[in-house]
């Protein structure tokens, strides 16, 4: 599969992992299903546990992790690790996919999970009889400590791909909840980890993920202000469309009516236009709030 540079589309990637989770651990060896889910689970274990301990970051897993990529029956060896009295399932390189992806996204959750998501609110630490304020705080204590908004970092039935996948989502799409919302650098962080996940995936399911239209989110063509779509997936190069076709004046050529982005310095041009814009945006928004800011102060 051809991959290209192309903008960021965090959402979409998310999406790609949510969508094709399930036909990942299909494609694990059935003829085995039981070794193949031990043999998945220890991994699972152990590697999560060297990203907790600081070993390798959510990037580096992804990236070290696919040098299965060619070969399934390559033996791979992992220190305090023991598998020799299992037999490793046939699709080895299906089970490290999954497990590489899913020890990725769930090790980024837990780092932007400690930057933003507020603590628990702190129950009374001595209960008073018949103090209906206490009786009240330690019921919204023990409700805001269950919010099931929240990420667990503890092993829970959340710490899967596709749990993590859809929490860091909720994040981009600033859901309410106990958080603080992203900044830009949080955003390029999981941005660049989603990317990588779903790049994984496609290259595991090969042409049997079929090709995905999304828009790009808040990123309004350069040009002519239409919307771009993002095109990605299947056997084919990843490319960007503009609606506008004819009527738009970006310096691409036009296919099937559309502005189209294809070769890798159409789509580095383009990512590094978009990301320039969205800079301007955020600056004239800051200097809005301060102009609104300065009225409201003036006004008292």
């Amino acid at each position: 599969m051809q991959h290209t540079a192309r903008p960021y589309n965090p959402a979409a990637d998310l999406r790609i992992v949510l969508d094709h989770w399930q036909h990942m651990r299909e494609l694990i060896d059935t003829a085995t299903p039981r070794t193949g889910a031990e043999y998945l689970r220890a991994l699972d274990v152990h590697d999560a546990a060297e990203v907790a301990a600081g070993r390798t970051s959510p990037a580096e897993f992804l990236a070290r992790s696919g040098e299965l990529d060619q070969g399934a029956a390559r033996t791979v060896e992992r220190e305090h690790l023991v598998l020799a009295e299992q037999s490793a399932p046939l699709r080895l390189h299906v089970v490290d996919a999954c497990r590489a992806v899913e020890v990725a996204l769930c090790s980024l959750a837990d780092e932007i999970a400690a930057e933003v998501q507020r603590s628990p609110i702190s129950p009374p630490r001595r209960a008073v009889a018949g103090d209906e304020a206490a009786l009240d705080l330690e019921l919204l204590a023990m409700r805001d400590a269950a919010d099931p908004r929240r990420w667990r970092y503890n092993m829970s039935e959340q710490r899967t791909a596709p749990g993590a996948a859809e929490w860091l989502l909720a994040r981009l799409h600033d859901e309410a909840g106990p958080f603080l919302p992203l900044d830009e650098a949080q955003r390029n962080r999981i941005g660049r980890i989603a990317r990588e996940a779903a790049r994984r995936i496609e290259r595991t399911i090969g042409g049997d993920i079929e090709r995905r239209s999304v828009p790009i989110d808040d990123s309004p063509c350069l040009w002519c202000g239409g919307v771009l779509t993002m095109h990605c997936g299947a056997d084919e190069a990843d490319t960007v469309t503009c609606e506008n076709g004819y009527h738009c004046g970006a310096p691409v050529r036009v296919v099937e009516g559309r502005r189209t982005w294809v070769t890798p310095h159409e789509l580095a041009e383009l990512q590094r236009g978009l990301a320039a814009a969205a800079q301007r945006r955020k600056r004239a928004a800051a200097r809005q709030r301060q102009r609104a800011a300065a009225k409201v102060r003036s006004a008292a």
